[in-house]
Formats: structure tokens, C-alpha cells, sequence
């Protein structure tokens, strides 16, 4: 009688064996496109907020160097490497450079919607901005698959902010 019990229990061993065997790759693979998803998900948030934050510190009015600006100081929207490292600062954990963030200044539309830019780069010395005029951010970061899948290639995040500078706020 325990022979018979005996044999019956190391097949069903068996059968959780082969069942663990055909469902934990599957299982592992779900587990990875999550995991590929939320960071997917992570560096979209993070490239947008950079790019965001960015803007919104180069159309500040005022100089980072001191309370009242003189005519001699650099104005936010002129101070790159601060604009640069505002993104950097807000987009922890994906490793943005200096290399991935564009900075111009341009008009914004007019009334037949052409954009006319004032300059292509940012420099220290940018032509005096007025109120009105626009800070475009651009950021780009490309997105690696944690394990390259076939079929799946490295793609850019982009997310460009234009935020309108005020000048003097009194």
C-alpha cells in the first residue's frame, strides 16, 4: 500500500517540477517588460521636469549673482551653466550632461505663427531679452532597454519647455 502512495507523490513532484519549468520564464519575462515600463516611465518624468525646471529658472528676472542686478551681471536667462546644471539637478539617477540640454531664445510666434529666434545658443552674452520674448529648453536623453529585446531599439526622450520672460517685475 505505501508503494502506492509513494509512486503517486513523485510524479506529482515531478509535474510541479515541469510546471515551474514552463511558467518561470514567462513569469521572468513579464517581470522584466515592469521593469522596463516604470523606467521607461521614470526618464520620460525625469526629462520633462529637467526641461521644465530649467525654463522656468532662465526666465526669472533678476541675476543669480546678487540682489540687485547691475548693468555689469549676468542676467538668469544668460547664465547657462546654471540653466545646465537646473536640469541636471532635477533629473537624479539617468545621468543628463551638459551635452543633452539645448538652450536658444526666439520671439515667439507672430501673427502668422513664424517664430523669429533671437539666438541659437546660449551665452553669457545673449542679447537683452524683453518682456515677451520666449527661453526654449530642450532636453534629450536616450532611452537603453535594461536588456536589449530583439525588435526593440534605444530610442531619444525629448521634451522642449518655452517659457515666457517677464523682465523687471516691480
Amino acid at each position: 500500500m505505501n508503494v502506492l502512495f509513494y509512486s503517486t507523490n513523485l510524479r506529482h513532484k515531478g509535474q510541479a517540477t515541469l510546471e515551474l519549468a514552463l511558467v518561470l520564464p514567462i513569469f521572468l519575462f513579464l517581470l522584466l517588460g515592469v521593469f522596463e515600463v516604470a523606467l521607461l516611465f521614470y526618464y520620460n518624468v525625469s526629462v520633462s521636469n529637467a526641461s521644465r525646471e530649467a525654463a522656468r529658472y532662465a526666465a526669472s528676472s533678476g541675476c543669480p549673482s546678487s540682489t540687485a542686478c547691475l548693468d555689469a551681471d549676468v542676467q538668469y536667462y544668460q547664465d547657462c551653466t546654471g540653466i545646465k546644471n537646473r536640469a541636471i539637478s532635477k533629473a537624479p539617477g539617468i545621468g543628463l550632461t551638459a551635452a543633452n540640454i539645448s538652450i536658444t531664445y526666439d520671439h515667439g510666434p507672430n501673427n502668422s505663427g513664424v517664430i523669429s529666434p533671437i539666438a541659437d545658443v546660449c551665452s553669457p552674452t545673449t542679447p537683452n531679452l524683453v518682456t515677451g520674448d520666449r527661453v526654449v529648453v530642450t532636453v534629450t536623453k536616450q532611452f537603453t532597454f535594461i536588456v536589449p529585446i530583439p525588435g526593440f531599439k534605444n530610442f531619444p526622450i525629448v521634451s522642449t519647455t518655452y517659457r515666457t520672460f517677464l523682465g523687471k517685475v516691480q
